[in-house]
This record gives structure tokens, sequence and C-alpha cells, in this order.
């Protein structure tokens, strides 16, 4: 067997595993006794697993096998027997999916045939093996099952033999069994009378008028006193879609994506060098203007379609945060509801992978710190169960990521006080905090308001690397909170770090690119005084507000050219904001706003802080990208000291 092959099976499984964790939870969320169990879902979570064990059977992946089968008994079990089901069945399900996951990854890492390799995974077989054992001798099994009959398996779909009324289970679909011979083409299953039918392409249409049809399942007038004994849960299968409304997917490596994104990179950038070269301007071609403005659009066309095949849903991130709110609510005794909005929001690859981390701590912290335990919540007047709210949205070229949660919210005197013993505030300074400042003190390294150590929290690493993670992206992370009412925390990042849309700017010979979406306004300023309240450090009346204004030398360690002027003498200033902080810079020239590829700058400037990457213009020059967030926080930061 080829390694390509696993590796490619691999991958596959590991999407068959993510529906059986959505299944498993969905299953758990909506059996509330043995009377309300979903057989549908049972019957799903059954095909899952078998698929698994008949394809990892296949490749020799024998551990993966042995699981699989483990999890497959007890669910065929459940399938004849749901008033058997209980929680700590659950948990033995939802251990196997762990297992699963553990042996892919395993797999994929280190190739040594899908075996066991741990004593916990063995364990889990002879601990699957009791609890089957335990159901069928709980009194609850009064007929045969699955295990001391022989019973036909076909395609994984295996068939009750229940002796008052035997049930025929293929594809998932069911009819009773008549004396006569049944015909099954195509999944399709008929009823035999006396008289033959018409069979052609799969549609069985029967002789006789009384026999009723609905969607491909026949049904004799003789057979009705039996269907109304089928359980309650087996509903009519639904009409198939059309092919052609069906969505086509194909696996492509991300690796060609990238290569093909650089390439229409680079296309972008030389367009305008060539339709607007200087050698072309003292020309009259109005055909070329026409062909040169239709290529644009294309490219232009191109770029968007490009880019939206790295864009996924965020859905992928936001279910795998059901199983982390279902175990943490578990391990500290709270009951939670994760209610989640927005995720067919749509964001590049390359972001979506790194918000994982960020959301796991935020959503931890929340249940550990911000949600109060039933009694609490009681005494509160409020519902035993607490609620987390996970919503995504796109707002411009941004996606706004909320978690939202309706505990008891932040303890303002709580932080400071732990700030102040830090060491990183005195008891002066704290009196005139604002609340989004002292919110900020939980991003600090170190911070943390937990009394002790958990494995869930308590050592103030949680919410600094949200902040990390978050400005690696470009992003930003805001905290509001109400006490007593709950906390919200909105990640902005942007949709992708590729492309982005950007401000051309001059100053002097060298050429800047400004991001649009950290640009507020940009102004013509001709005789405008400027006040000096020391040296490199002046400020202007921007609409009643005075705000900083700096040269663009000052930001990277040079003397201001400001220092001598009273007043600026037709200049353009650029007003940046980040985090409400609103600054000036002052530039020569505005050339206009246009689509930017993103180049890696060279590792000789890689501790000039302040820089975000390089590009090449249409003219043919480089320019620098201009990181403006960072550059305002640093220059705030000079300033207040």
């Amino acid at each position: 067997m080829e390694r390509e092959d696993v590796l490619e099976y691999l991958l596959e499984a590991k999407e068959s595993l993510e529906s059986i964790e959505s299944g498993l939870l969905n299953f758990e969320k909506t059996t509330l006794d043995g009377s309300l169990v979903d057989r549908e879902i049972l019957d799903t979570l059954f095909r899952h697993f078998h698929t698994i064990k008949g394809s990892s059977g296949f490749f020799g992946l024998s551990g993966i096998v042995k699981i699989a089968h483990a999890a497959e008994n007890l669910l065929d079990y459940l399938r004849n027997k749901p008033e058997s089901q209980d929680e700590e069945t659950l948990e033995i399900l939802l251990t196997a999916l762990d297992i699963l996951n553990e042996l892919v990854i395993h797999e994929e890492d280190s190739p040594t045939g899908g075996g066991l390799y741990s004593e916990e995974q063995n364990q889990f077989l002879q601990r699957s093996n009791d609890k089957l054992l335990e159901l069928k001798n709980s009194g609850l099994d009064l007929s045969p099952t699955n295990e001391t009959e022989p019973n036909k398996e076909e395609f994984g779909i295996f068939q009750d033999t229940n002796k008052t009324f035997p049930e025929k289970e293929e594809f998932g679909i069911f009819t009773t069994e008549v004396k006569h011979s049944v015909s099954d083409e195509f999944g399709l299953f008929q009823n035999d009378t006396n008289d033959s039918q018409n069979e052609e392409f799969g549609l069985f249409e029967p002789k006789q008028s009384e026999t009723n049809a609905e969607y491909g399942l026949f049904v004799t007038n003789q057979t009705d006193s039996k269907l109304n004994n089928l359980p309650s849960n087996i509903s009519k299968p639904k009409p198939e879609e059309k092919k052609s409304n069906q969505k086509k997917d194909i696996r492509i490596d991300t690796d060609k994506l990238d290569s093909l994104l650089d390439i229409v990179g680079e296309i972008v950038i030389n367009e305008p060098m060539v339709t607007e070269h200087p050698d072309l301007k003292k020309l009259k071609l109005e055909n070329f203007q026409k062909s040169a403005l239709q290529l644009k659009k294309l490219i232009r066309s191109l770029q968007e379609i490009t880019l939206s095949l790295r864009m996924v849903p965020i859905s992928g991130v936001f279910s795998r945060m059901e199983r982390l709110v279902r175990d943490t609510a578990k391990k500290t005794g709270k009951q939670v509801e994760l209610i989640i909005s927005g995720e067919d929001t749509e964001i590049d690859k390359s972001i979506i992978e790194e918000m994982y981390d960020p959301l796991v701590h935020i959503i931890r912290n929340a249940i550990d710190h911000g949600l109060e335990t039933p009694e609490e919540r009681k005494e509160a007047g409020k519902q035993t169960k607490g609620s987390i709210h996970l919503t995504a949205v796109q707002s411009g070229k941004e996606v706004w990521i909320e978690v939202k949660d309706d505990g008891k919210g932040l303890q303002r005197d709580k932080i400071i006080r732990k700030a102040i013993s830090l060491g990183l505030i005195s008891h002066l300074e704290a009196e005139n905090l604002k609340d989004e400042e002292v919110w900020d003190f939980l991003f600090h390294p170190g911070f943390s308001t937990a009394k002790e150590v958990t494995d869930l929290s308590g050592r103030g690493v949680g919410l600094d690397v949200v902040r990390k993670n978050v400005s690696t992206l470009k992003g930003f992370v805001d905290v509001s909170s109400n006490f007593g009412q709950g906390t919200v925390f909105l990640i902005r990042v942007p949709l992708t770090l590729a492309i982005i849309e950007g401000l051309v700017v001059r100053k002097s010979e060298t050429y800047f690119i400004l991001p649009s979406i950290d640009v507020k306004e940009s102004l013509y300023i001709k005789e405008e005084p400027i006040h000096e309240l020391y040296r490199n450090n002046h400020s202007i009346l921007y609409r009643e507000n005075q705000i900083s204004i700096v040269d663009i030398d000052l930001l990277f360690g040079k003397e201001s050219e400001l220092n001598d002027q009273h007043s600026i003498h037709e200049k353009y200033m650029i007003v940046t904001e980040s985090h409400e902080k609103q600054m000036g810079i002052v530039f020569d020239e505005i050339l206009g706003n246009q689509s930017i590829v993103i180049k890696p700058i060279s590792p000789l400037f890689k501790n000039i802080n302040g820089l975000a990457g390089c590009t090449i213009l249409g003219n043919g020059h480089a320019g620098l990208i201009l990181d403006v967030r960072k550059l305002i926080n640093q220059h705030m930061a000079i300033q207040s000291t």
C-alpha cells in the first residue's frame, strides 16, 4: 500500500471523526431518557464508525479497527435497546473518538501500521467490552442480539432478527419482510405481491391500485398492520436531490494555492507597470486605454476569485468549541450551554488556523472564572444553566468574533489589587483608571486572579497568549463587562493577510503604504498651527480635539522636522486610529488607494519596529508597509513616560 494513499485516507478519516464528534454531542443534547433516543442519530453514528472500521481494515490499520469495532458494538446494541443508553455509555463513545483521533495523528506522524501503542488504549477495549456485557446482563436484553446469533452483514448494516416483526435494514431504509422474495435495486425496496411488477431504473410501479407508493418505497395494504408496529422514529425517506444541485469539491494542496496567489499577486503588481508605463503617457492611444481598462477589471476579478479559494467557513473552529465547553463544564461542575451563530462566515485559511488557541483560552476563562455554579446563579435570580454566545460576523475587511457569557462579570477591585501587587500600577494611579484600562491588565503576562492553580487556569498565561496570537494576525482584542451580567470578548481580525487595501503616500523619495483599515481620514493642511509641548512632542487641532501629530522620521528614531516649525505648510496629514487612540502622520503626497500584495521584508530590517512588510508599486518603486497600530502604541508609550 502506497504511503500517499494511506495519508489521503487519514485526511478523510479526520473528516469522519469530526462528524462523529458533532453527532455524539448532538446525541447527548437531545437524549433526556431512553424513550427520547433519536434512532436516526444512532444509525448515522453507527455507519460512521463502521465506515472507519472497514476502510481502516483495508489499509491494515489494526488499532483503528479494534477501537472502531468496540464503539460499533455498543452502538449496535443501543439501536436495538435505546432505553439502555446512559451517561457512561456516552463517555465510552467519546473516549473511543479521542483514541481514534490519537491513532490517526500518530499514524500520520510515524507510520506504524495503525496498531495500539499505549496501555490506556488496550484498557479501553476491556472497558468497552465490560460495559457491553453489563448492558446485556442488566435484564433489559430479553431477546437474542447480533452477538449471539449469526446475522447477515452487508455493507456495514446489520439485520435485526426479531421473530415477531422481522425487519430488514439495508442502506438505512427499513421495510417489513413478507413471505415472498423482496426485490431491491438501487437501494429502493419493493414489497412483492402475487402479481409481478415492472422495475425500471430503480423505480417500482405496482400494478395493483391499492398499493401506496411514495418516494420509491411501496407498501401493500396487507402489511399496514405490521407497519403500525414499527418504531415511531423510522421516518419516510426524503426524495433525493438532483445531482445537478450537489456541491462538487476537490482536495487541493494549500501549497499550490499559495503559489497561485503569489503569481496573481505578481500580475497585480505588473499590470500598472505596463498599462501606466511612462513611455505611454505622451502617446494618444484610445484603443489601448480601453483594452487596459478591461484588462484591469479582469485582473481584479482574478484576484478576488483567487483569494476566495483560500476562504473557508469558520464553522470548523466553532464546532470544536462544543466539545471544549462540554468537558470544561463537567470538570468545573457547572451547567453551560454554547450558542453558536454566524458559523458560515468565511475567513482566510491561514488566519482561521491561528484562531483556535485564542478561542480556547477565552472560553475556558468564561466557564472557569465568569460563569457561576448552579447554586450561585439560582441565588442571583438567574437560570441554573449559564450560556456562552459564540458569534462571527463580517464587517468590511474584518471578521469580528464575539464570545459573550452571562456570568458574574469582571471584578474591577480584584483586578486592581492584583495589578498593584504585581507593581503594574500605584494606588494613586488606580483611582483614575477607566474600565477599559483596568481590563487591559488581564492581558499582562503572568496576570491571574485565580486563588489556586488548576489544570484549567491560574497560571496567568491564557489571555497573554490570546493578545499575542491576535496581534500577530494584525488584529485586536477588546473587552467589556458589566458586573453581575457578564463579559464580552471581541476579536477583530482581517479577512486575509495576503493582499490588503492600502493608501500609498510619499515622504521625500520614499514610498509608504498605510493599511486602509487603520486610516480614519486624510486631510490637506495649509498654514495650520501646531502646538509643541516639548521637543518631538506636537499636537494639532482635529475636529475640536487635540491629537498627536508626528513626522514619519520621528517614528523611526530620527528628529522630527516639526521641531523648528510653528505651522504646517502644504502637507498631507493621515489621521490613523488604534483602540480609539488617534494620531496624525504628515506626508508630502498621497498617490491613492490600491490593492497591495504583501512581500516579506528582508532580515536586515527585522529589528525595525513599525514595518509590516514591503511591496512593489505600479511605478516600479519599492514601498514600505507600515504597522500603524504598533507605531501608535509605541509613540503613545514614549509620550506617557
